[in-house]
């Protein structure tokens, strides 16, 4: 080591580990930013990883960029640029590893095979994938995506005013509860939380699949509530108390929130705490109360309806999209 030199730490951080930090730094799962971007989770992944040697060719990544760029708001060429700088850095050390391996002593076959024998092969090796894979999108093409309910089992009713519907489809399918949008895993799992309106709800659940076949499920739940519950504060604290309680603190902050003519995503904040995130079917209402705040986030935000301390009711915001945490306080 040379003498009188100091050791600096440079810190330089890849695509994948700012795009980490800053989902982090705004709390969000790579389930939440695949719902809005519709970007798929594992692509989601892989990019922040800096696997990209299994992600699809430049042109797909670079909208996936994009998309990512305008969910974050920021400038998408950086994104862009910072992937293409990581991907030349990855391929350069590669080839450098590849360069310092000593080369292997080669060996004649003792069972020579000419050139007739390796153009038959590879002849019967691509008629043979061929039929495979005609018969395998035949079969596809003809069959209805696979699409199970595993909760609730069939028609049901329920105390409260809200149920969570739970099941699997194929991990390629296009899912829907009430045309509202639902995220599939990658395993084909799904479940989402429903609000409920009094009386009998017509759950539509529908899976599409790439070739436009589609399987349908309907399932009535009959919600039979007198007042609105617990609005899925798992702690059981004091967060998260909802409409229907009789004595009410002058201090805090209480919302009541309802959609108009379409299911809508919803997710809830209380406190600094995610108390909801789910669909609210239309007629459904649920109210929200906390101490210091309440963040809501909308993905339909003109179709959705807020009361704020009792005032009069107003839209959320004239957006028709989706608009993220809108903040209410004890004084508004």
């Amino acid at each position: 080591m040379l003498r009188n030199f100091t050791k600096k730490k440079i810190n330089s951080y890849t695509l994948g580990e700012q795009l980490k930090k800053m989902r982090s730094d705004g709390r969000v799962t790579l389930h939440e930013v695949s719902r809005e971007t519709k970007i798929p989770v594992k692509y989601l992944a892989m990019i922040e990883e800096g696997d990209s040697e299994n992600l699809p060719p430049d042109v797909y990544v670079k909208g996936f960029l994009k998309s990512y760029a305008e969910y974050l708001g920021i400038d998408h060429q950086k994104l862009v640029a910072l992937y293409l700088r990581d991907k030349d850095i990855k391929n350069n050390l590669g080839k450098n590893d590849r360069k310092e391996k000593t080369p292997k002593t080669s060996r004649l076959p003792r069972f020579v095979i000419t050139p007739k024998m390796t153009t038959a092969a590879v002849a019967i090796i691509i008629a043979a994938s061929g039929f495979y894979y005609l018969y395998s999108e035949i079969g596809r093409f003809a069959a209805l995506p696979r699409l199970v309910v595993t909760d609730p089992a069939g028609d049901t009713s329920v105390e409260g005013n809200s149920i969570t519907i739970s099941g699997f489809t194929d991990q390629d399918a296009k899912l829907t509860i009430n045309e509202q949008a639902v995220m599939v895993k990658d395993n084909g799992e799904f479940q989402e939380n429903l609000l409920l309106q009094e009386g009998v709800n017509s759950i539509n659940i529908s899976s599409m699949n790439r070739f436009g076949k589609t399987a349908v499920k309907t399932l009535n739940i009959s919600s039979n509530y007198k007042k609105p519950e617990i609005a899925f504060d798992e702690n059981g604290g004091g967060e998260g108390q909802v409409s229907g309680e009789q004595a009410r603190k002058e201090e805090g902050v209480e919302i009541a929130l309802r959609v108009d003519a379409n299911p809508t995503w919803l997710s809830v904040e209380i406190d600094g705490k995610l108390v909801y995130s789910g669909t609210m079917l239309p007629g459904a209402t649920q109210s929200f109360k906390g101490e210091k705040e309440v963040r809501v986030t909308s993905g339909k935000a003109n179709q959705t309806f807020i009361q704020v301390n009792g005032k009069d009711e107003k839209i959320l915001a004239d957006d028709p999209g989706i608009v993220r945490d809108v903040l209410f306080g004890p004084n508004d």
